[in-house]
């Protein structure tokens, strides 16, 4: 872990409220969590976040935060498949919020990784990040309590859309 960095448990009043905004995600994405796979999940929010990007239609309401709304449906099947839990982290003086490893070897930043996508127009790997983890399911990939953000290590070799690929 950097000397600069500090971990704790997600805030409860933060938990609440990520458990509130994950139920709406789910409804306005059309995904039931208690019926659909985690990984079928992710593959619907890497979509959502691609239909975002390109400036296509997409089902987040105007009026809500779309790095929220995704990043905690997104976090919450980090959470369903990998038993990863939320936790506040400080970075200097800077606090986010990341979904960590069991072993907090690994951190992923949704909604800094979202509100990124979003931002910059950047490729996805929302969906790619899950399934390679989903390979090395339960593995120890970093040094314990490192909190390595995963998302600087995931690229796709190939980009998997262009614009006019996307509908």
């Amino acid at each position: 872990m950097s000397p600069s960095l500090s971990a704790s448990p997600a805030d409860p009043e933060r938990l609440r409220l990520i458990k509130a905004v994950t139920k709406d995600a789910a409804a306005y994405l059309g995904v039931d969590p208690a019926k659909d796979s985690p990984a079928n999940v992710v593959a619907v929010v890497d979509a959502a976040i691609v239909q975002i990007v390109f400036g296509k239609p997409d089902p987040i309401p105007e009026k809500e935060e779309k790095n929220l709304v995704l990043g905690c449906l997104w976090g919450a099947q980090m959470v369903r498949e990998f038993g990863w839990s939320w936790a506040d982290i400080r970075l200097g003086e800077a606090l986010d919020v990341a979904v960590v490893s069991p072993e907090r070897d690994m951190a992923i930043y949704p909604f800094t990784f979202v509100a990124d996508c979003i931002a910059k127009h950047r490729v996805c790997t929302v969906a790619l990040s899950f399934n390679m983890l989903l390979e090395r399911k339960g593995e120890t990939v970093f040094q314990p309590m490192a909190y390595e953000n995963v998302m600087m290590h995931i690229q796709h070799i190939v980009p998997p859309y262009t614009l006019e690929k996307v509908s």
